[in-house]
């Protein structure tokens, strides 16, 4: 999977984000939605995107994971996150929409056969995040986000993102 270190994401396509050095400012600049209300969208779309950021971020999924069964998570992804993406770029094709998590890195795997993206959810769940997010047919598509760590000097996984959805 190639890397990106650009901000590209904060702007256009939607990601999965984790590294607190990429969320605080999308946090600091209100531009955060809960899940429950953008799900809302779905049935009343807004007029214009929430705050004044070129980034829509969504709180909350990482619970809706965390909490249902792989494969309710993985029919939940498919069929409410999805649509809401592919709704999403509709409307808002110059905005970034980015699904923000508060758990490490070591909660997301790369199956290397695949190159889908796995979260690992509490008491060794797997939820096949990519492929229910972008449908798996964005995998030569995705690019995993990097930051770099200013004290070591090296970059440290900090989310994966797709461009667009076909």
């Amino acid at each position: 999977m190639d890397e990106m270190t650009a901000s590209t994401w904060q702007r256009r396509g939607s990601s999965v984000v984790f590294h607190s050095k990429l969320l605080g400012p999308l946090i600091d600049a209100g531009c955060m939605v809960s899940l429950r209300d953008a799900l809302g969208w779905l049935k009343s779309w807004p007029s214009e995107p929430p705050g004044e950021s070129p980034t829509v971020l969504i709180a909350g999924l990482e619970t809706v994971l965390e909490v249902l069964d792989p494969p309710g998570a993985e029919e939940f992804l498919r069929t409410r996150v999805k649509a809401f993406i592919d709704q999403f770029q509709e409307h808002w094709d110059q905005r970034g929409l980015v699904f923000g998590f508060g758990c490490p890195a070591g909660r997301f795997k790369v199956d290397p056969t695949f190159e889908d993206v796995l979260f690992e959810g509490p008491g060794n769940r797997t939820v096949r995040l990519s492929a229910g997010l972008w449908n798996g047919a964005a995998r030569q598509d995705m690019l995993r986000i990097v930051v770099k760590d200013e004290q070591t000097g090296r970059d440290e996984p900090g989310g994966f993102y797709v461009r667009r959805l076909s």
